[in-house]
């Protein structure tokens, strides 16, 4: 990213691409401050795409652009300009006045006339942890370049009009030293560099294991809340034993022998009463983050003798979409920076190692084998490398 912030400061484009889960496609961004008559050929040339300009709420309040019509987490599309200065507003030297004057500060809504050629799109005011768009991507990298917010941006296709054609994309960026990075990267980046979570609400808790302290977290852009249950010994200056456990209402609630989830839940509530200096942060992400009735659809297919990965991927999801970034926040909130942690998961170490949190060492949770969760375990151990002790077998081949 640092690369990529420099060659913006410098007026260079850069290729964005979003996520598979999305419209799995590629944009050519460049700040609209640098736009040049040559630059928007280049676009024109080898991207080919909707030729847009990027811009925040705010210069769309204050050059009074209308929005025809909005659709929910869709973009946000305003009435077409051209300059005022130009003629037929079509030429790269016509359309390149009209982005660099979309990104002058004391630009006036009279300096534009309706309709035009070039397409302002409204980014939503949290950037891309409100919505994983190019727009907003295109804003967010305009911040964190301390850029005006005004970004031109175009899909990429190829010689034959295809916006999925990735082995041209990488062909473009290499022929033409243009940096690539994508929306995931730059929500990773913001996500590490700043803390977003907000602390709701806090009370003591008292269970049946103990007597513990809960808080409620928000994530002000997804709306998820999460709780956060700490022991009377909690000191987060110190190595903190963590568990950081995704939703399950079957499981945690309802103790369905499908999963292991329970067991989990159950065994670091009771580890958080025996041991000091504990945290169990319960994320709002249910069904590897498939929500709770795609969930129920996947038990239907797991019926018929898929596994839990082959049934997401049926429904049309990956294998797992849940993310950490919440919880990374969470600790960085807290301040804590080494952790021993609960888990037989690696990518959830791997995701908070990268985000700087040190894992000093893995909890392991031993989990009972049943005939409803054998095949959930043997799936998880097998397919995603996961490290379960499970009682009574001591080879994978004997789940």
């Amino acid at each position: 990213m640092k690369e990529i912030i420099e060659r913006l400061k410098r007026g260079d484009f850069v290729i964005v691409f979003d996520s598979k889960k999305r419209e799995d496609e590629a944009d050519l961004i460049l700040p609209a401050q640098f736009s040049t008559p040559q630059k928007v050929s280049f676009t024109l040339n080898y991207a080919r795409g909707m030729f847009c300009v990027a811009i925040n709420p705010d210069v769309q309040k204050r050059l009074n652009l209308y929005v025809p019509y909005n659709i929910q987490n869709s973009c946000t599309f305003t009435v077409t300009v051209d300059h005022k200065d130009t003629k037929t507003g079509i030429s790269a030297e016509e359309r390149s006045k009209t982005v660099k004057e979309l990104a002058n500060p004391f630009s006036l809504p009279s300096d534009f006339k309706t309709p035009g050629h070039v397409s302002p799109v409204v980014a939503k005011e949290g950037g891309v942890l409100e919505r994983k768009g190019h727009t907003e991507a295109a804003i967010d990298l305009c911040k964190l370049s301390e850029l005006f917010p005004a970004a031109l941006m175009i899909e990429i296709l190829d010689e034959n009009g295809d916006s999925h054609n990735k082995e041209y994309v990488k062909d473009l960026a290499k022929r033409f030293d243009i940096p690539v990075t994508t929306i995931e990267e730059i929500e990773k980046y913001i996500l590490l560099s700043k803390i977003v979570i907000t602390k709701e609400a806090e009370a003591d808790l008292p269970t049946e294991y103990g007597h513990f302290k809960i808080f409620a977290f928000k994530n002000p852009y997804t709306q998820k809340e999460h709780a956060v249950v700490v022991n009377k010994s909690f000191n987060p200056g110190g190595i903190v034993n963590v568990r950081i456990h995704s939703s399950c209402r079957t499981g945690d609630i309802f103790h369905s022998l499908r999963c292991d989830c329970h067991q989990q839940l159950e065994f670091f509530m009771e580890y958080m009463a025996g041991n000091k200096n504990c945290m169990l942060i319960y994320l709002d992400q249910e069904g590897r983050g498939i929500g709770f009735a795609n969930k129920i659809r996947a038990y239907s297919l797991q019926e018929q003798g898929f596994d839990t990965y082959e049934a997401n991927n049926i429904l049309g999801f990956e294998d797992d979409l849940r993310d950490y970034f919440d919880a990374i926040q969470i600790l960085k909130y807290f301040g804590i920076t080494k952790i021993n942690l609960a888990t037989s998961n690696p990518e959830k170490i791997s995701s908070l190692s990268e985000a700087g949190i040190e894992v000093v060492n893995q909890i392991n949770i031993p989990i009972k084998l049943n005939i409803y969760n054998k095949n959930y375990i043997y799936s998880k151990i097998t397919k995603k490398g996961h490290k379960i002790g499970v009682k009574g077998v001591d080879k994978v081949e004997n789940l």
